[in-house]
């Protein structure tokens, strides 16, 4: 019993994770109708650019941030401003994005090489520590992100529903045309909004590379697991995206403990499966969504 409850413990802190790499991608799928794979380059290339940091030049992991956050906040705006400008319709944006992927992805291996790649215990000691709860062990870099995730998923959730730019998120969401009609910069909110959800991306990087192995083919593995917990919160849904984080994080653990590892993503395929035939909206419906 006490490895299913650290399973399931794990599961819920690893499912914020998922949420904070997610968030990013609900939101420019959700309300800017762009499907950016670039946001995994993004992910991935924060994480490598943390481990440089910390491992080349003794930096603390969590001290990264102040380079990830704005540098990859630039870069999802500058992304935006490209798509505004040569007016990229949604499924152009799958394909130029995979294209964008495939070419972050080679600079990674160019620059880091294809070998796993991890910061060592003497610069990234948060990996070894946990919080003991009891029987339960939490490791801190996975509880970070997990603290992290709620506060931007309640965060961006009141950025948008109770602002002025949240209400012209949610007009360009509705209906772009009418929303410039009544003076709403589409370009301008378009783009602040790529940059907080380039910005949200660069935040799971750090995490990913204080808790995990890097190699550049790590992105692939992500493509399932985040694509999942977008469509299952919801386009758009900052709470649908958490709860569906939790959700797939704990029944991964749940499966991995009682069939193996194997069948973790069986499963979480099988609950995408039945929302998109039961509940296509997403968990929380319309009403999560922007």
């Amino acid at each position: 019993m006490s490895l299913m409850s650290q399973s399931i413990a794990s599961g819920i802190l690893v499912g914020g994770l998922y949420a904070l790499m997610a968030l990013g991608m609900s939101l420019n799928w959700g309300v800017l109708k762009i499907i950016n794979l670039a946001h995994f380059s993004f992910i991935l290339l924060s994480a490598y650019v943390t481990y440089q940091l910390a491992s080349v030049y003794g930096w603390d992991p969590f001290l990264a941030i102040v380079v990830t956050v704005p540098l990859f906040g630039l870069g999802g705006m500058a992304l935006q401003w490209a798509f505004e400008r040569f007016r990229i319709s949604e499924f152009e944006s799958l394909l130029l994005t995979f294209g964008l992927f495939i070419i972050f992805e080679s600079l990674a291996t160019t620059v880091w090489s294809a070998d796993f790649r991890r910061i060592d215990s003497a610069a990234n000691p948060y990996a070894s520590s946990s919080l003991t709860i009891g029987s339960i062990s939490l490791s801190i870099p996975t509880l970070s992100a997990f603290v992290l995730a709620i506060g931007i998923a309640f965060g961006t959730r009141y950025l948008l529903e109770q602002t002025h730019f949240g209400r012209a998120v949610r007009a360009l969401a509705h209906d772009r045309e009418i929303a410039g009609a009544f003076g709403v910069n589409h370009r301008t909110v378009s783009m602040q909004l790529a940059g907080l959800a380039g910005a949200y991306a660069a935040l799971a990087g750090v995490f990913i590379a204080m808790s995990s192995s890097l190699f550049p083919g790590i992105a692939v593995e992500w493509f399932g697991i985040v694509f999942s917990v977008v469509i299952l919160g919801g386009l758009g849904s900052t709470m649908g995206t958490l709860l569906a984080g939790v959700i797939i994080g704990t029944v991964g653990a749940i499966a991995t403990v009682l069939w193996g590892p194997s069948t973790a993503p069986l499963v979480v395929f099988l609950i995408l499966i039945a929302t998109l035939l039961f509940k296509p909206d997403g968990l929380l419906g319309a009403k999560g969504a922007v």
